[in-house]
């Protein structure tokens, strides 16, 4: 008569398999853990999303030099001279369309005095820019350019940085409605 004895060892289980019933309490858990964390991700996603853009400068001519990528904070328009500022095109043909997004230098700002002639471009005084070097492109007089005022409530005076740059000169001011926010240059 012989007896079968199993080690010790062998009595013991192995884990097995998780029922069914455990396996969707862990997975009630991890949701339970895992949604705040989730909503709260796409709330920042969300709001991130919304207030900051990025954009571009492909012109081979920039009016920045050496700066071509921007972040332009949707949510502060607090814009004081001498800021980088982003605003959409109106009346700037033939170089942007209306709508197109531009970033130039908020140079004049609500009660700054501008003067323009076919030499200089001034605001308060300082002198700002030189010359009128695209008035012959464009077809008309540098004279027909020339100011001599008071920059109007809500608007501002826009320039780049470069003789060829299309900025107020040409079409003027910039209004509060067309302003999409701050711009700093990233490169």
């Amino acid at each position: 008569m012989s007896t079968h004895h199993q080690p010790a060892s062998s009595t013991q289980s192995k884990p097995g398999r998780l029922r069914p019933y455990q396996t969707k309490a862990a997975f009630g858990m991890f949701l339970l853990k895992a949604l705040p964390i989730l909503v709260l991700i796409l709330a920042v996603e969300r709001y991130v999303g919304q207030r900051f853009l990025f954009g571009g400068d492909d012109q081979v001519d920039r009016c920045l030099p050496d700066k071509w990528i921007y972040l332009i904070d949707t949510y502060n328009k607090d814009i004081w001279r001498g800021d980088l500022m982003a605003f959409r095109a109106e009346r700037m043909a033939p170089y942007f369309k209306d709508g197109q997004i531009i970033v130039k230098i908020a140079a004049g700002v609500t009660g700054d005095r501008i003067q323009v002639d076919s030499h200089q471009t001034t605001v308060n005084g300082s002198l700002i820019i030189e010359g009128l070097p695209l008035a012959e492109k464009l077809k008309k007089p540098a004279a027909s350019f020339k100011r001599n005022e008071t920059i109007p409530p809500a608007a501002y005076w826009m320039t780049g940085q470069t003789p060829k740059s299309f900025d107020s000169r040409y079409w003027g001011y910039v209004y509060d409605h067309q302003v999409i926010g701050r711009a700093y240059a990233l490169f």
